[in-house]
């Protein structure tokens, strides 16, 4: 396959995405589990992937408000979340080494 068929492929991938849960788990009056609004979207969950974005829009109808349709490039392109110094597991400690 030729490197410029694999962009195109790529570049036409859409993304179905849904905030993750909130935690612990809670229910809503509708019976549906609550969802994490807060949570930056580099933290979305993947629902679905479609070929186009008709595909997508027209699965979103069914969805609740909070599904979006992204487009995989775009997606990637969003910067993870920087994770605060005291949620980082603490560096192994540095022994001196024997002579």
């Amino acid at each position: 396959m030729k490197k410029c068929s694999i962009a195109a492929v790529f570049a036409l991938t859409w993304l179905m995405m849904m905030p993750p849960p909130k935690m612990p788990p809670v229910k809503g009056k509708d019976g549906n589990y609550e969802v994490n609004l807060t949570v930056p979207v580099a933290r979305w969950i993947v629902f679905a992937t479609y070929r186009n974005q008709t595909a997508c829009r027209g699965d979103l109808k069914q969805k609740p408000s909070y599904f979006v349709c992204v487009e995989q490039r775009k997606f990637a392109a969003i910067p993870a979340p920087r994770m605060p110094a005291f949620a980082r597991p603490p560096q192994a400690a540095a022994t001196p080494a024997r002579n």
